[in-house]
Formats: C-alpha cells, structure tokens, sequence
C-alpha cells in the first residue's frame, strides 16, 4: 500500500507541475523486381537548412564584392577528450552494428520497417522478400507501396490523393510516417508510386494538413508540418477550419498528454521540433513559439530530477521516479527521453555528466539486446530500439561529430586524353 500511495502521488505531482507550467505561460506497384529486388531511387536528404528556401527576389541589385582578403591561418582541430573519444566509439560501433542487421519485407511489418527508417534516416536498408534478400532503401520500400509482411502503409483516394494508414502492423499515431520523413530530411518532391498513381510527398503532406482536428493528438503532424510546409503558409482542413503551422504547434501545447508513457516524449519532441525549426529560418520565437520554449526548458530539469543513478528514467517515464527490475521497460522510456534531449538541449548542456551516462547506459543496454533483435523481437521492443538508436544517432551529430576531422579531399581527375581509336602507341594488326 506504501508504494502505491507513493506511486499515485507522483503521478499526481507530475500533472500539478505541467499544469503549473501551463498556467505560468503567457498567453505498391513499382518498377518491376530485377535480381530478386525492386529498383527504388534513395532519397537524397535534403539540407535541413534549406528545407524551406524562399525563391529568390528579381530586380534587386547584387551587393559589391568584398575585396579579396589574405586566407586566415589554420587552426589545429578541436579533440575530444579521452573519455568522450572512447564513449563516441562505442556508440559508432553500437549503431554500425545493428545498421548491418536489417529487417525485411517478408517478416517485418510496415510498421517497424518504418521505425527503421526512423533510426537510419536516409541510409536505412532493408532486405527485400527474406532476410537473404538483396537490399533497398527502406524509406523508398514504404514510398513505392511495397507490401511489408502483408502490410501497405499508403493508400491512394480522391481527397486526399494518398494517405498514411493508422492500425497495427501500420502507423501507430496520425502522421507518423511523414514525422519519419521530416527528421531524414526527406524532400518534398520524393516520387511516391502506389500502383499506376505517380505523386510525391508533397502530397502526403497535404493529406496531414486536411486531416487536422482540435483537440487531437498533433504531435507527429507538428513534426512533418513544421519541417515541410513555408513559413507562415495557411490552409483549410476538410471541414473547412483554418490552419498554420503555428495554430497546430498551440493545439499540441495546449493538449495534456499522459506522462506515464511514450505520449509525453513525442509531444516534448514535437514541440522542441517546431521551435528548432522557427529558430533555423530565423524568425522570432513570439506567442505559442516562445510559450513552447519555455515549457520544453522547464521539463529539461524536471526530466533530470526523476534520472535514477544508472542514467536511465522509469518505465513510468515522468510519472516515477527510480529504478525497477522491468529492464525493457527502462530501455523504453531512457532511450525515448534521450532521443528528446539528445535533439533539444542546449549545446553547451550536451557535456552534462547527467547526459554522458544516460549515452553510455542506453549503449549498453542496446548491446545486450542486439544479437537477435531482429529475428525475435516483437513490435514493441523493435519500437524500443529504434528509438534509442534514434537517440545516440542524434548525440553522435550534436556532441561528436563536430570534433570529426575533414573528409580527405578526392584527387583531381587527370588531364591526360585517352587515345583515340586507332592511335596507340603500339600499332595492332
């Protein structure tokens, strides 16, 4: 009874500290299978930084060229401590190694091929028809309509033209798959094919904006409609109702999620999500941007007040405190708390020793479970893994690999002129 009481009250102390914080805020028909594989074209993430470029202006004069000035001196590159180099390494090699493990479309369902994607962006394979099919993309696996152990995420209509199914074995949330593509930086113009239907996702994108609702879970169409739609763009839902990407990012702050589970983190993440991405086209951080940005700096040293000692949270998430012996359960919730900080602390915070162990703790767990994760998981615990590698993916970019020395420069091709037919240097006969 002890424990229950205690367990209750800080269920009940989580919901008074997010209401607190509310209130203190201001107002599949391809190209044919050659090899035993479909021919699907990856997508080339596109730049986030220009995720949204504005065309450019006409009739404005170009501004004079600077005078050329004297190269500035090299500077050695900046070195990772010890530590740090030796924790870097174990999340490459943690990472490489279950990116060499691939699902296929035979035994895997749309559904966790698109957790997948979510881990590896971009560079996600998977093996096409078994586990010793040859590989494709995977994100163009689920694009080009791909029956995955029997499920087919997209589905074409009239209005919307596609759209992206929500049940088992497919999306888990509404607009999951294009949060999935925002984050691999999937660009809007990526070809979708679904049987003779030939669309992009673009058009994916519209289906989210006609299928928004008030007081809905929003937190994924935040995240895809923040990376894909301009800044300031309106548009009408199917009832008629207007919409901006700002509107959403209010219904999803004002929208109460449960803190016992992975709910709570994707609303962190939608919500960190929207202001990075205000912040990167260099707008102001005014009404619901600045309120969002409040909250998510708040729950920042709330999560860190409910870290246990091995740097893991709860599978309570933010409703409890403290460890517990359901180990899937603290891989669950540490790896999607982690996936949210790695993406939305401050740089300069990244270094917390805090930060460090949950890294090294989440590796550790992964390594434990990567011998046969993808032969015997369950939809869950693939869900579990994808997220937490989601999140040492995430802290290798930020902490690490801005200490990566330069790519080495690629020789210049060679000047030298292939002889033309019949002029060697020795005559054949």
């Amino acid at each position: 009874m002890r424990c229950t009481l205690r367990s209750l009250s800080l269920v009940c102390l989580a919901a008074a500290w997010i209401a607190a914080a509310a209130a203190k805020m201001p107002a599949g028909e391809g190209p044919s299978p050659a090899g035993g594989a479909p021919a699907i074209d990856s997508p080339q993430a596109k730049g986030e930084d220009k995720a949204h470029e504005e065309p450019e202006k006409s009739g404005e004069a170009a501004p004079p060229s600077k005078p050329e000035e004297a190269p500035p001196k090299a500077t050695p590159p900046r070195k990772l401590g010890e530590a740090a180099a030796a924790l870097r390494d174990r999340v490459r090699r943690t990472t490489a190694r279950y990116s060499q493990q691939p699902l296929n479309t035979a035994d895997n369902s749309a559904a966790e091929i698109l957790r997948f994607c979510l881990a590896f962006g971009c560079d996600a394979e998977v093996r096409y028809g078994s586990a010793a099919g040859n590989p494709i993309n995977a994100i163009g696996c689920l694009c080009y309509g791909y029956p995955c152990a029997g499920y087919q995420l997209l589905l074409t209509g009239e209005n919307p033209k596609v759209m992206a199914r929500v049940g088992y074995g497919l999306q888990e949330h509404p607009a999951e798959m294009l949060a999935v593509l925002a984050q691999a930086a999937v660009p809007a113009d990526y070809e979708i094919r679904l049987g003779k239907y030939r669309g992009t996702v673009a058009d994916l994108v519209e289906a989210e904006k006609l299928t928004c609702l008030p007081g809905d879970e929003l937190a994924h169409k935040l995240i895809g409609l923040a990376f894909y739609v301009r800044n300031e763009e309106g548009w009408k839902d199917l009832g008629g109702r207007e919409w901006t990407v700002e509107k959403v990012l209010e219904e999803e702050l004002n929208r109460s999620p449960a803190t016992d589970r992975c709910d709570v983190a994707h609303h962190l993440m939608s919500l960190s999500y929207a202001v990075e991405r205000r912040t990167r086209a260099g707008k102001p951080l005014e009404g619901p941007y600045r309120r969002a940005q409040k909250y998510v700096a708040e729950f920042h040293d709330f999560a860190f007040s409910l870290q246990n000692r091995e740097g893991g949270w709860h599978p309570g998430f933010f409703a409890l405190r403290g460890t517990s012996r359901d180990v899937p359960g603290l891989f669950r919730s540490t790896g999607h708390v982690l996936e949210w900080l790695a993406f939305s602390l401050p740089e300069d915070r990244l270094s917390d020793p805090r930060v460090v162990k949950s890294v090294g703790y989440v590796a550790d767990l992964l390594g434990e479970s990567s011998a046969s994760w993808n032969a015997a998981a369950t939809p869950r615990e693939i869900d579990s893994v994808a997220h937490a590698l989601h999140a040492l993916r995430l802290y290798d970019r930020r902490a690490f690999e801005p200490f990566d020395p330069p790519p080495a420069k690629k020789p210049a091709p060679s000047q030298a002129k292939a002889p033309r037919s019949g002029q060697g240097s020795a005559k054949t006969r």
